[in-house]
């Protein structure tokens, strides 16, 4: 991100700290993740929640044989999920928001930003789901604008799609094998979701993963950028 940009969306002293941060880097993080890590952290202060930082699946405790096709957690940042968001066109007064693979939570409370008629959080780890509950418990926000936010633990490859039309978060969540079953469920229940969007992020981080969802018949691409692309449902 650039100066102009940083000022913009952390103002002059969150740029200062993320300068600090970046000069004192001992641990060589990455400064795409040092920035995301900030940018949470504030966003954990300011609503009473507790999102941030990195988890490597072999940390946590999942008793699923899915776990192998997992990846790790780490949160979005909220401004980049505000951007996201504001790309979907038309009202989201009547959607329903779904982050597959939600871990503590840090993209639900971001969502509850837009007027969603619910939101959902699947998630596959019981410690994160417990993480989830807790923070759904905590959050605070004056600029909310859904109140019905519920998490799910649950394999995101077998979670079965309320009515919609939706609106779906997938922040590379899983590897293909997954996704297969992902997307049979996808197709069975996209009848019922007419003006519906699904969200992918991180389409480098499993690249197989990226281009089997660009595969899928049943949805358009409508958007794309350097980390993210948005499709619409369609058929």
């Amino acid at each position: 991100m650039s100066l102009h940009n940083s000022l913009r969306v952390r103002g002059v002293g969150g740029t200062i700290q993320l300068a600090y941060r970046r000069v004192f880097n001992f641990g060589k993080t990455p400064p795409h993740i040092l920035s995301r890590m900030l940018d949470l952290e504030k966003f954990d202060r300011e609503h009473g929640v507790e999102t941030a930082g990195l988890i490597e699946l072999d940390r946590l405790r999942i008793d699923s044989p899915v776990k192998i096709h997992g990846t790790r957690y780490g949160g979005m940042a909220p401004w980049r999920m505000r951007e996201l968001l504001s790309r979907i066109p038309g009202s989201l007064c009547g959607h329903t928001f779904i982050d597959i693979g939600s871990g503590k939570g840090a993209v639900l409370f971001q969502a509850s930003a837009f007027p969603f008629r619910k939101i959902i959080g699947v998630e596959f780890s019981p410690e994160l789901h417990a993480a989830a509950l807790r923070n759904i418990h905590n959050f605070h926000s004056r600029t909310r604008k859904c109140h019905d936010i519920a998490a799910i633990c649950g394999d995101g490859g077998a979670f079965e799609y309320p009515e919609g039309p939706w609106v779906l978060f997938f922040n590379s969540p899983f590897d293909v094998p997954v996704w297969r079953r992902a997307a049979e469920n996808l197709a069975r229940a996209k009848r019922g979701a007419g003006n519906s969007y699904l969200i992918y992020s991180n389409v480098g981080w499993l690249p197989e993963a990226a281009a089997f969802v660009h595969s899928l018949d049943f949805l358009k691409l409508v958007h794309e950028d350097d980390t993210s692309r948005i499709y619409e449902f369609v058929g």
